[in-house]
């Protein structure tokens, strides 16, 4: 299966309230995270290179090496202004005379014809004489998905401010429904229920969340890129057969860590119930509820030698935690949780 590369947009904006973030719904028909909340964003296109043209601010050159790419990193960019215009109506841009775009702007009359792919970004800024300011964007996260859902796609997560005067609409075909809210108050409607976050954005969001404005937020961002995502794939063994493993796969970094010299000497995947020692003093135990979200299992440690700390105990699952007696004789000094979701802290 091909990996897509894709790119993400989170937009910010200050309120009374705090730092509020845009999330879309997906339709209920889409074939990959149907309903889910999102940010606007989607797949880079070929023509996206086009919009280099009209590109101001930073040079790909620049924009690529913090990105870790040899090229192509604003390519990324101008694909996550453009998806953001199509699914939401708010497009990263200025005029001939260097000012932000307001909801009135004629630009908004070809938002469908970009859609549908009548037009492509570079001929809008032409024909509306505007420029794309990719220095008001910064590089937030990289994630691939991992081996298993229907499509895969490596994507870069930018964030930028939104421009005062542009009001969000969602396209009505791929997003149903738009909502600004603080990270804070999405996480808390994501863990009670009220709406389905994925992986990588409850991700985005948390680290959206240290952050009141969007001052602080963008300085942050700016200074601090995330480091490169691993690109090669790491030997393993399954069934006593050598493997390779994809970037993102759950035993990919866990492999890379035991293994690091690539031997292919670890296991190639994540086996609920059978304790791994990580490191000295550090031994992994997953439990056994595979999930979207979850993966394999949540993971349990259980950190010392003679008297222990259980960090993450799971959910409330019996045979998960005789797991964990049996592996500490019971002798356990206190047990730490890093959240409150149901696959982490019920098992204390």
């Amino acid at each position: 299966m091909n990996i897509r590369p894709a790119a993400t947009l989170v937009l910010t904006k200050d309120t009374p309230e705090g730092l509020q973030i845009l999330l879309l719904q997906r339709t209920w028909e889409a074939v990959f995270m149907p309903g889910f909340f999102v940010f606007p964003g989607g797949s880079v296109d070929d023509q996206d290179i086009r919009g280099r043209q009209h590109a101001v601010g930073r040079g790909d050159s620049e924009i690529s090496q913090t990105m870790s790419l040899d090229e192509g990193g604003g390519d990324y960019m101008l694909a996550a202004v453009r998806e953001c215009f199509e699914e939401a109506g708010i497009l990263v841009a200025l005029d001939q005379n260097d000012r932000e775009l307001a909801t009135e702007h004629p630009v908004h009359s070809d938002r469908m014809a970009l859609f549908k792919g009548e037009m492509t970004l570079s001929e809008v800024c032409q024909r509306h004489k505007l420029t794309i300011p990719l220095d008001r964007l910064a590089y937030l996260g990289h994630w691939i998905t991992p081996p298993g859902p229907p499509r895969r796609f490596d994507t870069r997560f930018f964030v930028a401010v939104a421009p005062e005067n542009q009001l969000a609409s969602h396209d009505g075909t791929e997003t149903i429904d738009h909502v600004w809210l603080s990270p804070a108050q999405a996480l808390e409607d994501h863990r009670c229920g009220r709406r389905l976050l994925g992986l990588p954005t409850i991700r985005t969001l948390r680290i959206l969340s240290d952050f009141d404005t969007t001052g602080a937020l963008m300085r942050y961002a700016h200074a601090n890129p995330p480091e490169p995502y691993p690109s090669k794939p790491w030997p393993a063994v399954k069934k006593g057969k050598p493997v390779t493993l994809e970037p993102g796969a759950p035993a990919y970094d866990e492999a890379a860590k035991l293994d690091p010299e690539g031997e292919g000497s670890t296991r190639a995947e994540i086996i609920p119930g059978e304790p791994v020692e990580v490191a000295a003093g550090v031994v992994r135990l997953t439990a056994p509820n595979p999930g979207m979200m979850t993966g394999p299992g949540t993971n349990t440690y259980v950190l010392g030698h003679e008297r222990f700390t259980v960090l993450d105990p799971g959910p409330d699952n019996a045979a998960h935690i005789e797991r964990i007696l049996e592996i500490t004789g019971g002798v356990i000094d206190q047990v730490v949780v890093t959240h409150t979701h149901q696959d982490h802290s019920p098992g204390t």
